[in-house]
């Protein structure tokens, strides 16, 4: 990846970890739950993507920057929340929706990393496993921290949210394919997942349910 992917990279994990971190101090995780919840977030797609299309070693065992700035992350989080308790829990309602921005933007980058991760391994060919790539890496992880709170998982009930990434994935795998300027096509990419997501959020956009 060049300097601009790798900058991209580091900014999706601070904002999963952000995200994940808030979520564990919202359902009352002690310090363990909230670091183990950071890292799980921003880490466990990569992981599971990895794991599934057999990339050896997986990412998150080349990378220990990755888990130290997830660490330092969680913990900045539950410092702050703990030193200003009273406000975190007054102002819950919009610290959530904060949360929801923070998760949008991780959500973006890491369907293009995870396309990035498919074409680096020989699948540029194959739009089904660069996509399905984009989509693991970036809900995955959301989807083992709801397990582990015993949460529905976001991308199950959230609105517009596993469209979103899809729709981030197929953009950058398509202007990949017709030689866009990479860092224009991470941006392009990630903007689409980002914008529906908050336009979704805004607006109570929401897939349709057999029973409402």
């Amino acid at each position: 990846m060049n300097t601009f992917s790798v900058v991209f990279e580091y900014i999706g994990i601070i904002a999963f970890a952000i995200s994940g971190a808030m979520i564990a101090i919202r359902r009352k995780t002690d310090l363990f739950g909230v670091l183990l919840l950071a890292i799980i977030t921003a880490c466990g797609g990569g992981l599971t993507r990895d794991v599934i299309f057999s990339f050896s070693p997986p990412a998150i065992f080349k990378s220990k920057e990755q888990i130290i700035l997830c660490l330092f992350v969680a913990l900045l989080v539950f410092l702050c929340a703990k030193a200003f308790k009273k406000f975190y829990l007054e102002n819950e309602a919009k610290i959530e929706h904060i949360n929801d921005v923070f998760d949008a933007l991780g959500l973006g980058i890491f369907a293009v990393i995870g396309v990035q991760a498919a074409i680096q391994h020989g699948y540029a060919d194959s739009g089904l496993i660069a996509v399905s790539c984009g989509a693991i890496t970036c809900i995955c992880g959301g989807m083992l921290r709801d397990v582990l709170t015993n949460s529905m998982p976001f991308v199950l009930e959230k609105r517009i949210y596993a469209v979103a990434a899809i729709a981030g994935a197929l953009t950058y795998y398509i202007l990949y394919l017709l030689n866009i300027n990479d860092n224009l096509a991470i941006i392009a990419g990630t903007l689409i997942t980002f914008t529906l997501r908050i336009l979704a959020m805004t607006f109570k956009w929401n897939m349709p349910k057999a029973i409402d």
